[in-house]
């Protein structure tokens, strides 16, 4: 059991760890720390409080089609995206197993990718 004493400071309880998964995403969430901190804190919110919420749909959302999932280490995960701004996106990998998301891109602008006929489907607003 753990003690806490007045003034420390208090972790969550179950706390999801966030790892950027690769350079990219670490240049990307530079940026939007730059740029849209307070959004990003939000996002940072949403994502380590529920990653698989469904109440807004047009800001989280599983990717579709070959963007739903991602190998990381070897292990395939859900692959999910979450609307920072109205351009700028994170995508991550949810690791039930370390309870761990990995942050897979994150960008300023929007991800043309995810647009149809990209190879992700259609769009979500």
């Amino acid at each position: 059991m753990i003690r806490h004493k007045r003034g420390d400071d208090v972790p969550r309880p179950k706390p999801w760890r966030v790892l950027l998964h690769n350079t990219e995403s670490a240049r990307g969430w530079s940026e939007l720390e730059r740029q849209a901190v307070d959004a990003l804190d939000r996002a940072w919110v949403a994502i380590t409080s529920e990653p698989r919420s469904v109440q807004n749909p047009g800001r989280q959302h599983r990717l579709k089609a070959t963007l739903s999932a991602v190998k990381i280490g070897g292990t395939e995960l859900e692959q999910w995206q979450y609307e920072v701004t109205s351009g700028a996106r994170i995508w991550y990998a949810i690791d039930d197993q370390q309870r761990t998301l990995g942050v897979t891109k994150a960008e300023t602008g929007h991800p043309g990718i995810t647009d149809r006929g990209k190879g992700g489907g259609r769009r979500i607003r």
